[in-house]
């Protein structure tokens, strides 16, 4: 009976493909295999164990007092989830690093971000998941950085936060845009046109920004080139004509007066230069990272001459751009407003979108409030007051933020195009004032003699 029984079971197994081999036999294989390695063995893969990352917290606990500290986990959401389940709430969470790890500026080429966003743009058309498609992304990208945030991103997802929660805690990587029209996405449900329009705007950043440095190539060149010439000039020639001059008992001209001033300065308090550079530039981070002084620099872009221009082109085609998405799939408008107003990435506009939003909840429409700041042009204010009385407000939105965004490459283009010649002028005129010094020089040299 039980050799029957073996037996069945053996033939069953065979037929599902799997193998049953006796304990005998087992053992007997195991201690022939810890004898002698067979040549066919392969080594076992090893499994990457997930990283413990350590998090700084603050928040308030059942009594009102405020609590910080540290916590080591996989991920921001296992933190946030262990934090609340102690009664916290008000949660600050945010990645503990060592002063030498600290990131500034862009930590990933804007390249490689294009194409993680491209490539999941075409997962998500293709219904697949985004923790499944940053997972895909995670192991075939060659950038280390990319592929370490994409695994985190992973985690963060499988743990329970939204592709834009998981997004947003890494600003060093994504700008500030991204989140915000990510969670828009999320909520009208079009996750693959939200990641097509982020794929336009990074795009467009990216040639920009190419655009930029091309342009400006030539003229840093020539900068250089005439730096290192007016500082030899200036430290050695110059000097051996103010001692001639001396000797000749004859007055430098004005303009060689005016550049060995100029140098002996530089010369004596450069390092006093250097610290109100570096004091300029950490004022300017300061005030970035604070809410008001943000603000301040925000109102500055808006209002500088050429490039303010551009910054106001970008509000208002992002703006446009979310809010028709949102308003075509049915999301309140007080709610809609709230998410176009962050997608500007700038605080002016967002205020101003803020104070709007509490006037279209107290009744109000959205064309009047936003036409009192006077920073939406009248263009777009007509665009706005015409869909609401029209009830066509998903498809003017769509249509301005068409317009805007043709009218900013227009307006990019010319602006690049101006950034070499301006530079060049700048640097001719430069370069004239040292020769202008030279020839006065030796013009006074020879007068001096021959008087």
């Amino acid at each position: 009976m039980t050799e029957a029984f073996d037996t069945d079971v053996r033939y069953n197994a065979l037929n599902e493909g799997t193998v049953v081999v006796d304990e005998t036999i087992a053992s007997a294989f195991a201690l022939k295999s810890a004898t002698k390695k067979s040549k066919f063995s392969m080594p076992a893969k090893k499994v990457k164990a997930k990283t413990q990352n350590t998090y700084k917290y603050s928040g308030i606990d059942a009594t009102g007092a405020k609590k910080s500290g540290k916590m080591k986990a996989t991920a921001h959401s296992d933190v946030q989830f262990k934090l609340q389940e102690e009664g916290l709430t008000d949660l600050q969470i945010r990645l503990g690093q060592a002063w030498y790890e600290m990131e500034f500026g862009k930590t990933v080429p804007g390249d490689v971000l294009l194409q993680v966003t491209r490539q999941l743009a075409s997962f998500s058309d293709a219904g697949i998941s985004a923790a499944r498609g940053l997972s895909i992304l995670a192991g075939t990208t060659e950038h280390k950085k990319m592929r370490a945030i994409l695994e985190e991103l992973v985690v963060e997802i499988e743990g329970g936060s939204t592709l834009s929660e998981s997004v947003a805690r890494h600003p060093h990587v994504f700008p500030t845009y991204y989140p915000t029209i990510l969670s828009a996405a999320e909520r009208s449900g079009d996750l693959p046109g939200a990641l097509r329009t982020l794929n336009l705007y990074l795009e467009r950043d990216l040639r920009s920004k190419r655009a930029v440095r091309s342009a400006m190539t030539y003229p840093i060149v020539l900068i250089a080139l005439t730096f290192v010439a007016v500082t030899v000039l200036s430290t050695f020639v110059l000097p051996k004509f103010e001692s001639f001059f001396s000797s000749l008992d004859v007055k430098l001209p004005l303009t060689t007066r005016m550049l060995l001033s100029t140098t002996r300065f530089v010369g004596s308090f450069w390092w006093a230069i250097g610290l109100g550079i570096a004091a300029f530039f950490t004022t300017l981070v300061v005030m970035y990272r604070s809410p008001k002084g943000r603000y301040l620099l925000d109102r500055a872009l808006i209002s500088m001459p050429v490039f303010g221009s551009l910054v106001r082109l970008v509000a208002l085609e992002r703006f446009c751009r979310v809010l028709s998405t949102l308003v075509k799939t049915n999301v309140p408008l007080p709610e809609a407003l709230d998410l176009a107003g962050k997608s500007t990435a700038n605080k002016v506009y967002e205020r101003t979108i803020a104070e709007a939003r509490e006037r279209v909840l107290a009744g109000e429409g959205l064309a009047g409030p936003l036409s009192e700041s006077k920073i939406f042009p009248a263009a777009a204010i007509q665009i706005l007051r015409v869909g609401e009385e029209s009830g066509e407000l998903e498809s003017q939105l769509t249509q301005a933020a068409s317009y805007y965004a043709d009218e900013l490459d227009h307006r990019m283009k010319n602006f690049t195009a101006l950034i070499e010649p301006v530079t060049l002028l700048l640097l001719g005129g430069g370069v004239g004032f040292v020769a202008v010094a030279l020839v006065s020089a030796m013009y006074g040299i020879y007068s001096g003699v021959k008087a």
